[in-house]
């Protein structure tokens, strides 16, 4: 099995996917970088498989791994849950009237996206926090909240959490309240918040870089 990293290649004591993990982390290590991708015969492995891969032998002829400096990475991913927070804050706006239109269960499919999105964003900055040492108990942004991050994202998610309370309950009427003026800004106001964060990360003012 031929393993590439960044198209270097990366020598091997077995033709396996652990075995090629391995020496590929550590060559990626060594520059300051973490395998953010790997594709075998042209087809992306998953997530699954590199979190937890076989050493057992296989029949691939070539693995070829990418590699990624953490801050630009996390930076990255940041502002992109960023820009997705915009259109899931729109989103808000259409199904929050929908519902008060009586257009219920086309509002509910649109919002089932939306909570995956938000869900996605709490994923992102968990792994990102993980990734990049970030105690966001002792991070403050600079807009004139002593809020400390974490303190930030509890309240976040207590508010995702009234969209559920809703819909058990089958309040839609709450529930396009709460998206229309509660969720609907959030939106807005998170999207600001994960660039600024992303900004903070990509000019080292938080974060500690680890590649592991």
């Amino acid at each position: 099995m031929q393993v590439l990293l960044d198209d270097q290649p990366v020598p091997i004591d077995r033709p396996t996917l652990a075995a090629a993990l391995r020496a590929a982390q550590d060559a990626a290590r060594v520059r300051g970088r973490i395998i953010v991708e790997a594709y075998a015969d042209g087809t992306q492995v998953s997530d699954e498989l590199l979190s937890s891969p076989s050493d057992e032998p296989v029949n691939i002829r070539q693995l070829a791994m990418r590699s990624a400096e953490p801050r630009a990475l996390v930076s990255f991913t940041l502002t992109d849950a960023a820009d997705a927070l915009v259109h899931v804050a729109d989103d808000h706006d259409k199904v929050g009237r929908d519902i008060q239109a009586g257009r219920t269960q086309q509002a509910l499919g649109k919002l089932g996206e939306s909570i995956a999105t938000w869900q996605a964003v709490c994923d992102i900055l968990n792994k990102g926090a993980t990734l990049l040492k970030l105690d966001l108990d002792s991070v403050t942004l600079d807009d004139g909240d002593p809020t400390p991050l974490s303190g930030r994202f509890s309240a976040m998610l207590e508010r995702l959490a009234s969209i559920r309370t809703a819909l058990e309950s089958q309040d839609f009427s709450a529930l396009s309240d709460i998206l229309l003026y509660d969720m609907a800004p959030l939106a807005r106001q998170w999207s600001v918040t994960m660039k600024t964060i992303a900004a903070m990360v990509r000019t080292g003012q938080i974060g500690t870089v680890h590649a592991e």
